[in-house]
């Protein structure tokens, strides 16, 4: 089925566009710590993240790395002739539809609450589509039983970290304190 072919190819792009992020950020970090050259005092990185930067970037690569990799490592195969997906239909559909409901969630979630900083929407909504719809391509596309499982439950836990950032960042009040 060449539909199936390009859907599995569109999602590898997506968890290696995921990956290449990630060993940026990592780059990032790296690089501050070995040359031991922070961002300059006034720069936007420094205001972002002050002195942390290095573990942040790490953290932030763990975060976009780990998931990437799952994805592309539960879809190995999946191209292959006669390639049949493990999970059954009932779970695919749920997964998919797990994924596609997270981005337009999210997606509604910015654009109700009208953040002035657009940029950053911007990105969370293309880490949250990259992830969640690259490991719904694992999960979905995977012709290994454990590996389409592994990536269905990385996907979930995708799904509510990103809950749980929507509602502390944009949907729940602040607390007084």
């Amino acid at each position: 089925m060449k539909n199936r072919k390009g859907l599995v190819i569109a999602s590898r792009t997506v968890l290696i566009m995921l990956l290449v992020a990630a060993l940026v950020v990592l780059g990032l970090g790296l690089a501050i710590v070995l040359l031991g050259n922070p961002p300059e005092a006034g720069g936007w990185l420094r205001a972002i993240f002050g002195k942390v930067f290095a573990v942040v970037a790490g953290a932030l690569a763990a975060i976009l790395g780990i998931p990437a990799a799952i994805g592309l490592w539960a879809m190995a195969g999946a191209t292959a002739e006669g390639a049949v997906p493990a999970l059954p239909p009932r779970a695919r559909q749920a997964l998919a539809g797990l994924a596609i409901a997270a981005v337009i969630v999210t997606a509604v979630v910015l654009v109700v609450t009208g953040s002035a900083a657009r940029i950053l929407n911007l990105g969370l909504l293309g880490l949250v589509a990259l992830s969640s719809l690259g490991l719904a391509g694992g999960a979905v596309f995977s012709t290994h039983r454990g590996r389409a499982i592994v990536s269905g439950v990385a996907l979930v836990l995708i799904v509510v970290g990103t809950a749980w950032i929507l509602n502390t960042a944009f949907i729940g009040s602040p607390v007084q304190g």
